[in-house]
């Protein structure tokens, strides 16, 4: 479990995460394409003339495919659906979705730019917009001419896509799964049955698990372990509700009025390893924490000897069928073959997920991933650039985004009872058709950007994993990390330095090492690249801002 990519137990949301370049859209017959959403009043003699039929509005498009898996876009369904409904034709060029990213860098370099691409924005994207690639959207991206644009992209998240001051695409993330999505996690058996109740404060937690060792010795009261290999990862979050509770996250650039600064160094992270360093004297913390992998950890939780931790959204679902069966193994209630029936869709028996403990401030912060990873950009070769963005635009009303992600309503998806069940055996596996020979492209065919979760997502997932990702994705305390989308080469090339001496500073304080070792890190920090990057952090936020 890390805070990379996770894999999806539905079989439906595994699409989201395959890298497809998306087009929808929608184009009215009264449209001018002097403006994404212009409209007039008809004069009388309008209304008296017989409308004019508006032909498709065609767009190329660089489509990545699982070529191991059968598919013809002539025969899809939904994409037959969505260019009906919103008056495109879709001309895809298909293409592996291994060698999509090569086959896109060579239609760009030479020139041959689809009319609307997917690109990465870390380097493809931000190199090609300062070549003149892309259409400039700054001018057009306004409350007026694209609300549901900026319904579904925040200003501030088109502040960090910027390059040189301007706006050439539409951020892009695909749902709000990714990034760092971590919740506090209690076996909520042992909570109330030692009276208690889920805590909501860093007093309270601390009580709670002061109240732990008391009653139950051989239980541990919270438990961590190191990061997975290869992962230069504090801890992988293990004590993340400790620091945010104090206004820190480990790792975490900063930025006030332009200047910026790191968590790692600011004061009250000295505070919050003094708090730690109690709690783990006082025994409230494993004392192998440091050394042992998830794995070891997850034993010590099956076997019933951990109250709390802090977990990835998605894993509380199969441990708490873990502990479920472990308890019933103990009473000798297990069934023969050893095994539960599946309970995602069951709410949580054994255990209990919250959001950030506050602090004496009533306050937190709580570490989220980059807000993308991708942009929509239209070519600045395209026909018609203002027309593309209306078709972007009308494309995100909800109406349209139910077709483009979901699919078409009594086949690919159903509402119950008002509530959406996504159909998981309409398309045979083998052919990847449904019983009249179409294929389904779902989430084929979109512009969604997915920063927040497309409609009605919670619902499209077993209610374990809803309820999961819901504590985690609307945890009002989140911050990102200000350095994301800024170009430091002194970061690129120190960072991974920096955050091993911090991960050994700070675990030897927890275990007890004077604090004046975190004064020591501190000035060490900034001498050995840590104040160069804020200065080029500085730099770089100046250039994307254009001044």
């Amino acid at each position: 479990m890390s805070n990379q990519v996770k894999v999806w137990s539905n079989g439906v949301l595994a699409a989201i995460l395959v890298g497809t370049v998306t087009i929808a859209g929608c184009s009215k017959s009264n449209e001018s394409s002097e403006s994404p959403t212009a409209s007039s009043s008809p004069s009388a003699s309008t209304v008296a003339a017989t409308p004019k039929t508006e032909e498709p509005y065609e767009l190329k498009m660089l489509k990545a495919q699982d070529i191991s898996k059968p598919y013809d876009p002539s025969k899809d369904a939904v994409k037959q659906a969505v260019e009906k409904k919103l008056n495109i034709k879709i001309i895809p060029e298909m293409v592996d979705v291994q060698q999509y990213k090569t086959k896109l860098n060579l239609k760009m370099s030479s020139g041959e730019i689809p009319d609307v691409v997917r690109i990465d924005f870390a380097d493809d994207f931000q190199k090609y917009a300062q070549q003149g690639a892309f259409a400039d959207l700054t001018s057009l991206i306004n409350e007026k001419d694209t609300p549901n644009i900026l319904k579904e992209v925040p200003k501030e998240v088109f502040e960090q896509a910027k390059v040189n001051g301007k706006i050439y695409g539409i951020p892009y993330q695909g749902g709000p799964g990714s990034g760092y999505r971590w919740n506090l996690v209690l076996r909520k058996d042992f909570v109330e049955g030692m009276g208690a109740q889920v805590p909501k404060t860093l007093d309270e937690y601390y009580n709670l698990l002061k109240k732990s060792k008391a009653e139950k010795p051989d239980v541990i009261p919270l438990g961590g372990y190191t990061a997975q290999i290869g992962q230069q990862k504090y801890a992988n979050n293990s004590f993340d509700h400790i620091f945010g509770a104090f206004g820190v996250t480990p790792g975490y650039f900063t930025e006030k009025d332009g200047k910026f600064s790191n968590y790692d160094i600011d004061p009250k992270m000295r505070e919050a390893l003094l708090y730690l360093q109690k709690m783990y004297a006082e025994g409230l913390i494993d004392k192998e924490f440091a050394t042992i992998k998830e794995e070891q950890l997850r034993v010590k939780l099956y076997s019933g000897k951990l109250l709390s931790w802090m977990g990835w959204w998605s894993t509380p679902n199969d441990y708490d069928m873990q502990v479920e069966t472990n308890e019933l193994k103990k009473n000798g209630q297990l069934g023969a073959d050893g095994k539960l029936a599946d309970q995602s869709s069951q709410p949580y028996k054994y255990l209990s997920l919250t959001q950030s403990l506050v602090g004496t401030d009533g306050k937190a912060v709580a570490p989220a991933g980059a807000p993308f990873g991708q942009m929509h950009a239209i070519s600045a070769k395209t026909k018609d650039p203002k027309k593309v963005l209306a078709i972007i635009e009308n494309s995100l009303s909800p109406e349209n985004q139910m077709l483009t992600v979901w699919g078409i309503e009594g086949e690919d998806y159903k509402i119950d009872n008002g509530k959406m069940r996504v159909v998981t055996d309409l398309i045979d596996p083998k052919t990847q058709q449904d019983k009249n020979g179409n294929f389904r492209g779902i989430q084929s065919y979109l512009f969604a950007p997915g920063l927040k979760g497309w409609p009605r997502y919670l619902e499209s997932l077993p209610l374990r994993q809803s309820q999961a990702l819901d504590v985690a994705i609307n945890n009002k305390f989140q911050i990102t990390d200000t350095s994301n989308y800024l170009d430091s080469p002194t970061k690129l090339a120190k960072l991974v330095e920096l955050n091993t001496m911090r991960d050994s500073v700070f675990t030897q304080i927890i275990m007890g090492a004077d604090i004046k070792k975190f004064d020591e890190f501190a000035e060490k920090w900034k001498s050995q690249g840590g104040t160069k990057i804020l200065t080029e952090l500085e730099e770089s936020l100046k250039k994307k801002s254009g001044k």
